[in-house]
């Protein structure tokens, strides 16, 4: 159950968010056959005034399961660090995205522990 979290400064149209939404959803299915209905990503846009730094952050919190590899997140970073760029306007240099691995144990996905049903 990945959980990505999106920071963006400034407002993006709403096709792009749902586009980016998605795009990321597809770069974690296909690098770790995680499943669609099982991703979760929220953006939040920040007002200018707001930020010190307008490049996007995106924290991806997910357990840490095989498929979940460093190259299955090196492949994710690299594709959303690209997207990120192209639709921001950003340099790439300054777009930050961070894993955080979770054990198993320290999860619950409709009140059954991942630990208990790693698979679901």
């Amino acid at each position: 159950m990945p959980i990505v979290k999106l920071e963006l400064a400034g407002k993006i149209a709403p096709e792009k968010k749902q586009d980016l939404m998605e795009f990321i959803a597809d770069q974690i299915y296909e690098n770790t056959g995680t499943l669609k209905k099982n991703i979760y990503v929220y953006i939040h846009e920040w007002e200018l005034e707001n930020v010190r730094k307008h490049a996007p952050v995106a924290l991806i919190d997910w357990t840490e399961q095989a498929p979940r590899t460093p190259e299955a997140k090196m492949k994710i970073m690299s594709a959303l660090t690209d997207r990120l760029a192209e639709v921001t306007g950003q340099e790439k240099k300054e777009i930050v995205i961070l894993f955080t691995d979770i054990p198993l144990k320290n999860a619950m996905l409709g009140g059954i522990s991942r630990y208990d049903n790693p698979t679901w």
